[in-house]
């Protein structure tokens, strides 16, 4: 095996000669000298042919075997000989190792910038300590230079919204689809904002967004003649909550059915439930406080607005109060509601309660041989409530709405035997969840075969009989029957954009809300 020189471990195919090494605790320091060729002057291009001096500089390298490494360089002052140069000296850079005015060599900056991209200041910066080249957070944030944005939008451009903080700031995240790239990052989601970019960056053919007017209106305005694309998953998540609006609505049918099938079933009551007789508590006190003054001030010829101001309530809240009888609404602020993997088997164990098992560990056992996986607490917590009457008993077990809305959603042939069963049975309970269920499945199979064509005939069956909620997303897709048209027949779509809308939720994350736009927008920029 040939002898390898030092110059080719630590400074493969750059132009330098070692001249010592010392090891020390805290590190290693190389002393090199450059020895490339006679280096042209930065500002006017001479070429440099006279020594003017030469001096030593020091270089903070990558770490070696877990130890610091300081390059002590030295390095060459050239005259600049033309005439006109108002430089009249310059010095030797050694290219992939020094720069000028930088006390860090090319490798470690390049390891501190992906640092800085993949993590950012503070976990950069503890990283950096870690791994023997201490930084600060600061000297890390500033090697982060946002690329510059192409002068043509992409073909097929992807919009979408972004919170810096949910509820009250959104910005706007750009993406080249094809390519699935961050092409840009808005400080807003105004359609002003939106139009003077695409007034800048033209080029986009085809657009991809939510249903959002803002994008829509932009899209007109600044890009008529772009092909606009409704996004598939936001149209199925607009369905789904019409649905689940249904399921709501109709949920005393299928109480109604529930409580008929239990009364219908012979069992023996040994145990009845103590009528619940309850001490006032303080949310108890509250209610009876609120409802008497909503309707004080209903009674003085106050609207439902003013009310919800004066009393700093929402005007739900005050609507609730005001349609609600002051015993129903006691018994719920007085019943407490079991939540969680305990909820399905409420029904059951109320029903063994009643007939004389009342022990928590008996009944703990055989909801566990029933499917339960919970703890023995929750259990026990329940059976002490009904014994006090402290909560309220289960009755017929119905499905949540939302679960019901699964079943619908889900494509065919994707639920289990008994899941099917228990759609059946609700099918069978109320004719307009079945009506709902009906037309979202066919809704679904037209934008899982890209049916496009066939929207305009769906809508017309939805206008002949279906439930208020799905009418009311049938008139909103006749709003935007172009792009829903083209989202139902083309194959584009926003899911690469809403996967960078996670990526960006992950670098907000890491900065702590604290950073500033220009940050926030290099880093989601260097890291597509």
């Amino acid at each position: 095996m040939g002898v390898v020189a030092i110059e080719d471990v630590l400074f493969p195919g750059i132009d330098v000669q070692v001249t010592a090494v010392q090891a020390a605790a805290e590190g290693f320091v190389v002393e090199a000298e450059a020895c490339g060729r006679r280096q042209n002057c930065p500002s006017c291009g001479a070429l440099g042919c006279r020594v003017h001096s030469r001096y030593w500089r020091r270089l903070a390298e990558r770490p070696i075997a877990g130890r610091p490494l300081v390059i002590v360089l030295r390095v060459r002052r050239f005259f600049c000989d033309r005439p006109g140069c108002r430089r009249r000296t310059f010095v030797e850079q050694v290219p992939d190792l020094s720069e000028r005015y930088r006390r860090h060599g090319v490798g470690l900056r390049q390891w501190m910038r992906a640092v800085a991209v993949f993590l950012g200041g503070r976990s950069g910066q503890r990283l950096c300590q870690a791994l023997q080249f201490p930084t600060g957070r600061t000297q890390l944030l500033g090697l982060l230079t946002a690329p510059s944005v192409p002068a043509q939008a992409p073909r097929v451009l992807g919009v979408d919204e972004f919170a810096f903080r949910k509820g009250w700031r959104y910005g706007t995240v750009l993406v080249d689809v094809e390519e699935a790239r961050v092409v840009d990052v808005l400080p807003d989601r105004d359609a002003a904002t939106f139009i003077a970019w695409l007034h800048e960056h033209p080029g986009a053919e085809v657009i991809c967004r939510d249903r959002a007017t803002a994008y829509s209106t932009a899209i007109r305005e600044a890009a008529p003649d772009a092909q606009e694309i409704a996004d598939r998953w936001h149209l199925l998540n607009n369905l789904s909550a019409a649905v689940e609006k249904i399921c709501h609505q109709h949920r005393p049918c299928l109480r109604k059915q529930a409580d008929a099938e239990r009364e219908a079933a012979p069992r023996k009551v040994i145990n009845p439930l103590p009528p619940p007789a309850l001490p006032p508590t303080k949310m108890a006190l509250r209610t009876v406080d609120r409802y008497s003054d909503i309707h004080r001030l209903l009674r003085e010829g106050c609207s439902i607005s003013e009310t919800a101001r004066r009393l700093h309530l929402d005007r739900k809240t005050v609507r609730h109060f005001r349609d609600t009888d002051l015993d129903t609404l006691l018994a719920s602020s007085r019943m407490g509601r079991p939540k969680g993997v305990l909820e399905p088997f409420t029904a059951y164990i109320t029903e063994r309660f009643t007939e004389g098992v009342t022990s928590p560990t008996d009944l703990y056992r055989e909801i566990r041989e029933r499917g339960y996986q919970g703890s023995d607490m929750p259990v026990r917590g329940y059976v002490a409530g009904l014994r006090t009457g402290t909560v309220e008993p289960a009755r017929g077990a119905i499905p949540r709405p939302r679960r019901i809305t699964k079943w619908i959603m889900l494509p065919r042939g994707s639920l289990t035997r008994d899941e099917e069963a228990e759609l059946l049975t609700v099918r069978l309970a109320c004719p307009d969840i079945a009506r709902a269920c009906d037309l979202a499945r066919a809704f679904h199979d037209l934008l899982q075969h890209r049916r496009g064509h066939q929207l305009l005939a769906w809508v017309r069956e939805v206008e002949r009989d279906a439930p208020a909620p799905i009418l009311a997303f049938a008139q909103g897709l006749c709003l935007d029957l172009d792009a829903v048209t083209a989202g139902l027949t083309l194959p584009w779509s926003s899911g690469i954009v809403e996967g960078h809308v996670n990526r960006i939720k992950t670098i907000k994350r890491q900065m702590y809300g604290r950073a500033s736009f220009r940050l926030l927008r290099t880093r989601i920029l260097l890291r597509s």
